[in-house]
């Protein structure tokens, strides 16, 4: 009978794409994965891996059992979660792998409205670009994703769509601040923060300014939001994000968006994302229900306030 913890580590190899660090991520010696790598190849009469100096490449047979494997481990999480669901949800994980902009306040939120119902459900929850995002989710290793601006992959679907346009926010003291309207020519020579290319807001800005032939003038690019928005109020910067990335400090009068006309950054989304063949457990199920129906009351309210900042502007 095939071992499941030689399954899990064969998978874990197949993520991390080395011996070295699956055996550092799960907490066993290399050796002890070699080991089960072998057993496995015995199990199955055939070589499912090919060992180099950079690392490991699966063979055909390989592919083909990293695929099964993970069919498995998903119907078994399947099965706890039907368990758990007939505890009614008094255990469960939700692993949510997210972009920076949707995570504080709404993420938040939610997960803390949720946990009111479902107490003994754990959430875990990874930070991080758009493209780590959508691996994430590829790779199994978060069961819900949300990016910013439009994504393309042919193993994930839809789940929810929330308009977010793109804003160019400063402080109130900016010299554009008081502007009545703005094209993005204006911006051109002016100070700007700018996530870093791990960001679909990086490269929508980058493709933007490039339309005009022009490129935008950071003064520093960060893998961090927040640092960002911090370091543009303290020295008077343009920075680009969404109105959700930003409630905290425009909601305090400590940023303000730009009258900025630009066709570019308006029709642009929040997506909520999950993997095409997956077959979530009850408490992901229970959460994204609870989730996606908010998107269009909080799209609302982000209108209002846009609209009402901009009638401040005029």
């Amino acid at each position: 009978m095939i071992n499941l913890t030689a399954c899990q580590y064969f998978l874990e190899v197949v993520r991390l794409g080395s011996i070295r660090l699956a055996a550092d991520r799960l907490h066993v010696s290399p050796s002890a994965i070699s080991r089960q790598l072998v057993k496995l190849e015995r199990e199955l009469d055939g070589q499912l891996i090919e060992r180099h100096a950079n690392g490991v490449k699966l063979t055909e047979a390989g592919e083909a059992a990293a695929k099964h494997f993970a069919d498995i481990f998903d119907q078994i999480n399947l099965v706890k979660g039907e368990i758990s669901s007939l505890q009614e949800l008094k255990t469960g994980r939700i692993s949510i792998a997210t972009v920076e902009g949707i995570s504080d306040p709404f993420l938040s939120e939610q997960i803390g409205a949720f946990r009111k119902r479902f107490p003994a459900v754990e959430f875990q929850v990874r930070i991080c670009g758009r493209e780590r995002v959508l691996e994430a989710l590829e790779q199994r290793l978060c069961q819900i994703g949300f990016v910013y601006d439009h994504f393309s992959h042919p193993a994930i679907e839809m789940a929810g769509q929330w308009r977010q346009p793109l804003l160019a926010l400063a402080p109130p003291s900016h010299p554009l601040a008081s502007f009545p309207k703005l094209e993005l020519i204006d911006l051109v020579d002016v100070d700007c923060v700018l996530p870093d290319d791990s960001f679909g807001i990086h490269h929508l800005v980058k493709r933007t300014f490039q339309k005009i032939g022009a490129e935008p003038k950071p003064i520093i690019v960060a893998n961090q939001l927040h640092f960002l928005i911090r370091h543009a109020i303290r020295h008077n910067a343009i920075v680009y994000a969404p109105l959700q990335a930003a409630i905290p400090e425009v909601e305090a009068g400590e940023l303000t968006p730009l009258n900025l006309h630009c066709p570019e950054f308006e029709h642009r989304s929040i997506y909520a994302i999950a993997r095409r063949d997956q077959i979530p457990p009850p408490a992901c199920r229970a959460f994204t229900a609870s989730l996606v129906p908010n998107f269009p009351k909080y799209e609302k309210q982000d209108t209002t306030m846009l609209q009402s900042l901009r009638m401040n502007q005029t």
